[in-house]
């Protein structure tokens, strides 16, 4: 038998060695293959699954009986509105977790409820609050990619996010819709439509960040057409939008209208509040709308692209006005929106009514924050009746954001009724959940790292 000379031998061995060396290796195919940073384990409980009641807010449903989704912006149409009651002000239950808490969402389960964070680097931590008793809850997805907001979906006895696609934006979130598609935003700007049998691209030149609203009749609304004319850049980046455009998932072809606006201005924020305004069953699509000369005014929509109704400009440019919630805040009056001027400089808190084609500010008060310059988290106010006195409140931090405030119109004058401390400075959203006895839950992140509810069972 021939033998082989030394020489021959090692250049065989260096071959093999350079091509094992060159083989790429597998990258993971989602967030949640990634290994997660270790987390605290004094609290821990097997994979958690639950029967659930039914959700009493028709707008955070799926059609499906027995389900439920949790989003950073509260409901499917933008608006940042709560049904139930609360107890505030009440001693609140701090979780210290391992990292900055960048967003927070609850859901309710049987009498209690789940609450899930996410840090600053993506990782994900869910608890369960029952009886003021903390369980630590492992999740379908361990991570997120950095900066994504989560999405918490109940059907049925699962309790689970919403795994993104490796192309999805990660700037925001996909929704499920009511038919088991999953709709998102990829970074190229397109809206993708993903079910078990098809799959659809529209070219829609999404903004990066966009919220995804639905009515959920299959019908879908969000920012488009980003432009960098009006460089204020405060909420992320430099770019806004110049179109809202509207899709309609039922039509054979994926029916697109795009809303144009005034040339010139840009809308200066990441999602509208799409709601039946003046009660005619059908809805209306409020927005910001700014530019470099008069700054920002709200303007309401109609679907098919005409004016419904619009507010005073600022009167200065770079100055922004930040949309928070529709309700009935003043008592025997019709819907009302809150909003926030300059929540960066005094942070004014107004109070529009709609006359006629106007949108008419009936009561102010400043002293108020409702983002964090640079931020794309436009989520840090809620509405609802969260004291229990069966009138709505606009929930937002001080200037400071070290506390939280509840203001209500009262004779037709915007008065601070309660407040909380956090504890530290917000980091995060406002979450809130409407448990099984309709009462509300209101929780927050602070910059010491603590997740902080309050009321989690009363």
């Amino acid at each position: 038998m021939a033998r082989c000379s030394p020489k021959y031998l090692l250049a065989i061995i260096l071959v093999l060695v350079m091509v094992i060396s060159c083989t790429p290796r597998p990258k993971p195919e989602s967030p949640q293959d990634q290994t997660p940073t270790p987390v605290p384990t004094a609290i821990a409980s097997p994979e958690f699954s639950l029967e659930l009641p039914t959700p009493t807010t028709e707008d955070n449903l799926f059609q499906e009986a027995e389900s439920y989704v949790a989003l950073t912006h509260q409901r499917l149409d933008g608006n940042r509105l709560l049904v139930g009651s609360g107890a505030m002000p009440t001693e609140p239950l701090d979780i210290q977790l391992s990292g900055k808490l960048l967003w927070v969402t609850a859901a309710p389960v049987q009498d209690n409820s789940v609450w899930v964070v996410v840090l600053e680097s993506g990782q994900v931590q869910a608890f369960q609050i029952e009886d003021r008793e903390v369980s630590e809850l492992t999740l379908n997805v361990l991570t997120l990619p950095p900066g994504m907001p989560p999405v918490l979906q109940v059907v049925g006895n699962r309790v689970e996010l919403l795994s993104p696609f490796p192309d999805a934006s990660e700037y925001t979130n996909p929704i499920l819709l009511e038919d088991g598609i999953q709709a998102y935003i990829n970074m190229d700007g397109q809206l993708r439509l993903i079910s078990a049998d098809d799959t659809y691209t529209l070219e829609v030149n999404s903004l990066p960040d966009a919220r995804i609203l639905s009515d959920g009749s299959g019908r879908l609304l969000f920012l488009s057409a980003p432009t960098e004319r009006y460089p204020h850049g405060v909420l992320g980046d430099l770019l806004e939008a110049t179109t809202i455009t509207l899709v309609d998932t039922k039509a054979d072809s994926h029916e697109i209208r795009k809303i144009w606006i005034d040339p010139g201005d840009v809308i200066e924020g990441i999602i509208p509040i799409w709601v039946d305004l003046d009660g005619d069953e059908e809805r209306e699509i409020i927005v910001t709308q700014s530019n470099a000369d008069t700054g920002a005014r709200i303007v309401v929509y109609r679907e098919d692209g005409s004016l419904f109704a619009s507010g005073e400009p600022i009167g200065q440019g770079f100055r922004w006005r930040h949309q928070l919630a529709i309700g009935q805040f003043i008592e025997g009056g019709t819907q009302e929106i809150a909003v926030i001027r300059t929540p960066h400089i005094g942070g004014v808190i107004e109070l529009y009514g709609l006359e006629g084609d106007r949108l008419e500010i009936k009561t102010v008060l400043s002293g108020f924050s409702s983002h964090q310059i640079g931020s794309r988290n436009l989520d840090s106010a809620l509405a609802g009746d969260f004291n229990g006195d069966g009138k709505i409140e606009i929930v937002l931090p001080g200037q400071s954001q070290t506390t939280l405030a509840g203001i209500q119109s009262i004779d037709n004058d915007w008065q601070i009724v309660w407040r909380a401390p956090l504890g530290g400075q917000l980091s995060t959203n406002l979450a809130a959940v409407t448990l099984s006895n309709d009462r509300l839950a209101l929780g927050v992140g602070t910059s010491n790292d603590i997740l902080r509810v309050w009321n989690p069972k009363q």
